[in-house]
């Protein structure tokens, strides 16, 4: 038989109900919070990265802004190890913490056709398909005594040597890329 209080008319059974209730709650209530303390900090860590990653790739593009003006300032580029000798594209590497970019730039050539010697007063021509020449700018031209009017002679290195023209013979360097100096290529690269 289950015995009454006498003060508040519940049983003995019922006593205890209401505090194990309450602490449930209080337990559940608790989990919660820390779950939520847990990801306000995880999300606070991935804005830090994010800030930090922004950071770095902006401080990587200044260091490219800065070894292409360095470049493009230049008036010989004997010597140097370019991509595209012709027509002086360089590429350059940069990296501060965990950016990696990658760029190449022009620096049109002083005579208008291509880097030739590579201070500009010379330009590079294959002649008769398969000799490379570095003859004077004044030698090119279409009057027919001067190289670019001779058969088999065109701008450039011999690149399909004596079995026929390249697709852009006589097609100087100002043409493909412009008068002024440029980035011609940007691109991220990721260490995984």
């Amino acid at each position: 038989m289950i015995k009454q209080n006498k003060c508040s008319g519940r049983s003995d059974g019922q006593r205890g109900f209401v505090l194990v209730t309450g602490m449930f709650l209080l337990f559940a209530l608790s989990i919660l919070a820390l779950d939520v303390m847990n990801m306000s900090f995880f999300q606070e860590k991935m804005a830090g990265q994010g800030v930090s990653m922004t950071k770095d790739l902006m401080d990587t593009e200044n260091q490219l802004r800065a070894d292409e003006r360095a470049f493009a300032a230049l008036d010989d580029m004997s010597g140097l190890s370019l991509i595209n000798q012709e027509c002086g594209i360089m590429e350059f590497n940069a990296q501060t913490s965990g950016a990696m970019l990658r760029t190449t730039y022009y620096s049109p050539p002083p005579n208008g056709v291509n880097w030739g010697d590579g201070d500009g007063s010379k330009v590079l021509i294959c002649h008769k398909y398969d000799n490379e020449l570095v003859i004077s700018i004044n030698a090119v031209g279409n009057d027919g005594t001067k190289h670019s009017g001779h058969d088999g002679d065109y701008l450039g290195n011999c690149i399909n040597g004596s079995l026929a023209t390249p697709d852009d013979a006589w097609v100087t360097c100002t043409e493909k890329f412009g008068l002024t100096s440029k980035r011609l290529s940007w691109q991220q690269l990721y260490n995984i």
